[in-house]
């Protein structure tokens, strides 16, 4: 039976969600704008709390779906890739809320390749599971305050891709129950597969949106 565990409540007290995924800069979509490696020293961290810690393969199309057609109070302003000097790069998609949008907070650039982004999001969301760990920030303004009424940042920081929807549209299929443990980390025999082969999703977690909560569902 699945599990249900609320992550977080989405409103106007979160404004900002923030998708970041680190991949290498050579596999980084050319409609990304980059922004170039910053050699200045270590930015300083943002006071928040952890509220997921580290969970591998995580499916995110539900919450993607969620955040741009279904719920409608959030919506992506912005995507780049902040290059890092060990040869990676972390993607960002930023979705803010509709509350605090502004008619200059769009660079013209992004709105000339929304279309194109938006399709790039929905790849990274749908084709792939991610180790996902996410904290609730606290948002800072340019100059480093947080203004009159304190406002979160849902960051969700996703690494360690892997496959799951093939370039043919089909699903990546696993064995059901895994493979039986090698003896000896030495060994290099191929460990056999347990069980039938069934789609890597349904052993998958899954975040999505209910309402205005985000939830995380485990198989």
């Amino acid at each position: 039976m699945d599990k249900t565990a609320t992550i977080a409540t989405l409103g106007p007290s979160v404004r900002l969600v923030v998708f970041k995924f680190l991949m290498k800069s050579k596999l980084v979509p050319d409609r990304i704008p980059r922004l170039p490696i910053n050699r200045s020293g270590v930015t300083p961290t943002v006071p928040g709390v952890q509220v997921m810690p580290s969970t591998p393969d995580v499916w995110l199309a539900g919450l993607r779906t969620g955040l741009l057609y279904t719920m409608g109070d959030y919506i992506l302003v912005g995507a780049r890739a902040n290059e890092r000097a060990d040869g990676r790069s972390d993607v960002r998609f930023t979705f803010c809320h509709r509350q605090y949008l502004t008619n200059n907070l769009l660079h013209p650039d992004f709105v000339e390749r929304f279309h194109q982004l938006v399709s790039i999001f929905i790849d990274l969301t749908k084709s792939n599971l991610w180790t996902t760990m996410i904290h609730l920030n606290l948002y800072l303004n340019k100059n480093g305050t947080t203004g009159k009424k304190e406002q979160d940042v849902l960051m969700l920081d996703c690494n360690g891709r892997k496959e799951a929807i093939q370039p043919d549209g089909k699903p990546v299929m696993v064995y059901e129950g895994g493979r039986e443990q090698v003896s000896t980390p030495e060994s290099r025999v191929i460990s056999r597969g347990i069980g039938p082969k069934v789609s890597i999703l349904n052993k998958a977690s899954e975040l999505k949106l209910a309402g205005n909560k985000v939830q995380l569902v485990t198989p």
